[in-house]
């Protein structure tokens, strides 16, 4: 079936969103509902798409949509990638699922891909509606950005995206970067995935379009996705991570910090960028046994 289109508030800023419902919906019945975020960089419409697709054939309404200054939502300047920006875009996500007749608020899960499976996490610390949370090749972007740099240059970063906003606020223009370099030749895996799913025609969207405002930099060090995950606990936690990714030690950070019941599950041979597309029918059973069971 196809998504509906629908759009909600979030502090005011309006974010567009498109909502699964199940072919076999029936009038006046409350099925369980799942927020589905998105990666950094990418839109409603790729992997956070897929997913919610895929899932909503299993019995559950599902919402996925642009984070603010991102994608077909509102917000400007333009592609900020702020994770307390996205933490809150998440909680309204939420609210709009459980203010609609056709989901029962008492059961709300979460999944997210990517640096949404890190907002997921940080999300649902401190919003006890989500009731179940699962993340898919999930990293927490203030590590994948700021744990992977050099002192000095991340020092560097931090100053330019300071003086980056007082020139905005002078009527300057906004600095950006391009999530994935133009040369990945010689890059990490991770980057060689990336320019394949995100600027080929395999998974390529007008309106994903691979670039990050330069202060960015000065949220992203600050941030800490798995800071209260303990506070999950006693909601059930499910982490999928493809053996091969370069990723995968994030999986595994969130786990070991983690209260029960959470869960690591594998899949063999699959690299971060499989499990957006190629590797989804290796995960929408598991997650749909964990939501089925959780919600």
């Amino acid at each position: 079936m196809a998504p509906i289109e629908i759009t909600f508030p979030s502090n005011n800023i309006t974010l567009s969103g498109h909502l699964y419902v199940p072919a076999s919906y029936k009038e006046g019945e409350r099925l369980p509902g799942i927020v589905v975020l998105h990666p950094g960089g990418g839109v409603k419409e790729q992997t956070a798409g897929t997913y919610a697709a895929e899932l909503s054939k299993h019995g559950f309404i599902t919402l996925a949509f642009d984070r603010r200054t991102q994608g077909a939502s509102e917000g400007t300047p333009r592609c900020v990638e702020d994770p307390y920006a996205a933490i809150e875009d998440a909680k309204s996500a939420v609210t709009y699922l459980t203010a609609n007749d056709k989901v029962d608020p008492k059961r709300i899960g979460m999944l997210g891909v990517c640096a949404g499976g890190g907002y997921a996490v940080a999300t649902a610390s401190t919003d006890a509606r989500v009731k179940a949370i699962a993340g898919v090749s999930m990293v927490d972007i203030g590590l994948l950005f700021a744990g992977s740099i050099p002192e000095e240059t991340l020092s560097s970063l931090v100053a330019q995206a300071g003086e980056n906003r007082t020139e905005y606020a002078k009527g300057g223009e906004v600095k950006y970067l391009p999530f994935i370099p133009a040369d990945v030749k010689d890059g990490p895996v991770l980057m060689k995935e990336a320019y394949d799913y995100y600027l080929t025609s395999r998974a390529s969207h007008s309106r994903s379009v691979n670039k990050f405002a330069l202060w960015s930099y000065d949220s992203l060090v600050a941030f800490d996705a798995f800071a209260r995950i303990e506070r999950i606990s006693p909601r059930p936690l499910l982490l999928i991570a493809g053996t091969d990714a370069d990723t995968f030690e994030h999986s595994r950070i969130a786990i070991a910090k983690a209260g029960k019941p959470s869960e690591l599950f594998t899949i063999a041979g699959a690299t971060h960028v499989d499990l957006y597309d190629r590797k989804v029918s290796d995960c929408v059973p598991k997650l749909t046994e964990f939501f089925k069971k959780s919600l």
